[in-house]
C-alpha cells in the first residue's frame, strides 16, 4: 500500500470521527505539505457530505441494547452502512487512478455513478456497456462510466443480480471486501453485506473467476449451477451445487432460505421490513430454517418460524426482540 493510499484510509476514518491523535497530526501535516492530497481531501469531503449527510442514530434502541446486554452475530455497533459507502467511493477512485481527475472537473473523463435501492425495494439499472443489474434492498453499486481502460470495474455493497454484457476484450470486475469477481459475459448473483462475514456467489450462466485478496488463497472458477461461500476470516471457500432455475428470487419479492441460521434470516427481514430485530442469545440465533415467503407480513413470518422451531418474540414500536425458550 502506498503512502497516498494510507492517507485516504485515514480520510475514511476521519469522516467516521474515528481518528487517533497521532493520525490527526499525520492528516494535518499532509494537508500542509501535499497540495495534491489537500485538493482531493477537501473535494472528497465536500462531495460526500453533500450527497450523503450522516444518518440519524437510533439512540433509544442503542441505549436499550447496551443496558440489556444483547448479543449479536456480526452486528457492529457503528453504522457500517454509512462507513462502507464512504470507503467504497474512496477505494474505487483510487483503484482507477481517477480521484484527482474526477474532482478537478476535467472534461471527457469517466464520472462516478452511484446506483442504489432503498429499504424494501428492488431497482433495475442498465450500465453504459449494456450490463443489466438488479439491486436488492439497501444495496449500492458504484462505477466509473463510461468504462475504459483494460477492464470494467464496479464496487458492490449489499446484494445484486448481474447479466453482464459480453466483451472478451474488457473483463467486468466486481470488488467486494477481500474478494474480486471477474467475468466476461454471464448471469450471476452476488451477496456481500458488511454485517455478514460470508460472501455468497451463485452462477447461472457463463463462467466466473473468484480471486481472494489474500495471496495464500487460491482462485476458484464457478460453472453454471454452482454456489460459492467465501469467508475471509477463516480463509475458506466452499463450492456447492444450487438451483440454477431459481434465479435471485428476491427480485420478485420472495424470501428464500435454505438451512440458514436465524442470525442470517433476521438480517434479511430487517432489510425487507425496515425494522430492527434483536436476538438476545446464541441459542436462538443458531436455529436453522429452510423456508420461502412471498407476501407474508413480518408478524406472520415470525409466527411460522417460531412454530417450526420454538423461540419467543415480542414486537414493539422500537422493533422485534427474539429470545430462546428456556
Amino acid at each position: 500500500m502506498t503512502e497516498k493510499d494510507k492517507l485516504f484510509e485515514l480520510l475514511v476514518k476521519e469522516l467516521n470521527s474515528d481518528l487517533t491523535e497521532e493520525e490527526k497530526n499525520l492528516i494535518r501535516k499532509s494537508l500542509q505539505n501535499d497540495d495534491s492530497f489537500s485538493k482531493q481531501y477537501h473535494s472528497l469531503k465536500e462531495f460526500w457530505n453533500r450527497i450523503h449527510p450522516p444518518d440519524i442514530s437510533h439512540r433509544i434502541i442503542d441505549k436499550t441494547e447496551k443496558k440489556l446486554g444483547f448479543t449479536y452475530q456480526n452486528k457492529p455497533v457503528k453504522n457500517n452502512h454509512f462507513i462502507y459507502k464512504i470507503a467504497v467511493v474512496v477505494l474505487l477512485l483510487i483503484s482507477l487512478g481517477l480521484s484527482g481527475i474526477f474532482f478537478m472537473g476535467q472534461q471527457n473523463t469517466p464520472t462516478l455513478h452511484e446506483y442504489h435501492s432503498y429499504s424494501n425495494e428492488v431497482n433495475q439499472f442498465v450500465l453504459s456497456d449494456g450490463t443489466k443489474v438488479w439491486l436488492n434492498s439497501d444495496s449500492y453499486l458504484l462505477t466509473m462510466e463510461p468504462f475504459n481502460g483494460e477492464f470494467r470495474l464496479a464496487r458492490l455493497y449489499g446484494e445484486a443480480y448481474f447479466e453482464v454484457a459480453h466483451n472478451p476484450k474488457l473483463p467486468f470486475i466486481i470488488k467486494t471486501p477481500s474478494l474480486k469477481t471477474k467475468v466476461l459475459g454471464t448471469a450471476f448473483n452476488l451477496c456481500s453485506w458488511p454485517n455478514n462475514k460470508i460472501q455468497e456467489i451463485e452462477l447461472y450462466e457463463g463462467r466466473i473467476k473468484l480471486e481472494p485478496e489474500q495471496n495464500d488463497i487460491n482462485a476458484a472458477f464457478l460453472e453454471p449451477g454452482q454456489r460459492a461461500h467465501f469467508n475471509p476470516e477463516n480463509k475458506k471457500m466452499i463450492i456447492s451445487q444450487t438451483d440454477a432455475d431459481n434465479r435471485a428470487a428476491w427480485r420478485n419479492g420472495i424470501l428464500n432460505f435454505y438451512n440458514e441460521e436465524l442470525f442470517y434470516i433476521v438480517l434479511e427481514l430487517e432489510r425487507k421490513f425496515d425494522t430492527r430485530i434483536l436476538i438476545s442469545d446464541n441459542e436462538a440465533g443458531k436455529l436453522r430454517f429452510t423456508a420461502e415467503f412471498t407476501d407474508e407480513p413480518l408478524e406472520k413470518i415470525l409466527l411460522l418460524l417460531s412454530e417450526a422451531k420454538t423461540f419467543n418474540y415480542h414486537i414493539s414500536n422500537q422493533g422485534v426482540l427474539i429470545r430462546s425458550v428456556k
